[in-house]
């Protein structure tokens, strides 16, 4: 796996009362030369089984800094940019110097970063996880919780974390019209995140019922392709362009 055959896409997330571009999720992707597209869920397992994981996660850090600042070069306002961090990179004290010297590098303040971690890596309680969780809340990073839900979450280990979002899982939303039970689920998440003051990002949105019940639940923010598919750096001012007038055709 060369770098040169990695790329990233960026898929929007909406203010889910306005409709409004909240950030962007960066994602990577391999284009492999002769096998074509390897799609996440082939490839990352085999990043974190070959000790690749590592390389790619702070080589879409560096991409996702630098995409910030070319878009801004280019009058293009994406407010934030989440990035994707493994279980390995916790286990390293060198993270969150990198993180900085990266922003600095950009110019970027903390706040247009966010790492996302998973919900394995937020309930470990060894020593150098929670030294860079709290380093990285410190400089004024954001810190999101993946996939909320679909793990072993302690509700106590929860309110310890310095987190400032979490992200309530896709299977969730799919389930909303043949399963109350994902529907109290989703609710709950919610309800958890506003009390601990904490954003809530529900993803995996692809039609307007989804929608507009995760509103009246009052979630955060909305992302999933009923607002767009993970998109080349270069298509974000597109969407952006047409993105008013999407609004305004849904009423």
């Amino acid at each position: 796996m060369h770098k040169k055959e990695l790329y990233l896409v960026y898929q929007p997330q909406v203010c889910a009362l306005t409709g409004t571009l909240c950030g962007v999720e960066a994602l990577s992707r391999w284009q492999h030369p002769s096998l074509g597209f390897i799609p996440p869920s082939t490839f990352i397992p085999i990043a974190e089984e070959t000790g690749q994981i590592e390389a790619i996660g702070l080589w879409s850090l560096e991409k996702s800094c630098e995409q910030i600042r070319k878009w801004e070069q280019d009058n293009v306002y994406v407010p934030i940019v989440s990035v994707n961090m493994s279980a390995v990179h916790f286990c390293s004290m060198d993270l969150p110097e990198q993180i900085l010297s990266t922003l600095q590098k950009y110019s970027l303040a903390p706040q247009r970063l966010t790492i996302e971690i998973t919900e394995s890596v937020a309930m470990r309680q060894d020593p150098e996880t929670a030294s860079n969780l709290k380093a990285i809340r410190d400089m004024g990073v954001g810190l999101s919780m993946d996939d909320f839900g679909t793990g072993f979450s302690s509700l106590s280990r929860l309110a310890q974390l310095p987190l400032t979002e979490i992200k309530i899982d896709r299977s969730f939303v799919e389930n909303f019209e043949n399963n109350i039970s994902s529907l109290v689920v989703a609710e709950a998440a919610i309800n958890i995140g506003k009390r601990l003051g904490i954003k809530v990002v529900t993803e995996g949105v692809e039609h307007e019922a989804q929608e507009t019940k995760l509103q009246e639940l009052g979630c955060d923010i909305l992302q999933g392709f009923f607002y767009s598919k993970p998109l080349r750096a270069e298509e974000i001012p597109l969407w952006l362009a047409a993105r008013p007038s999407r609004r305004a055709s849904r009423g």
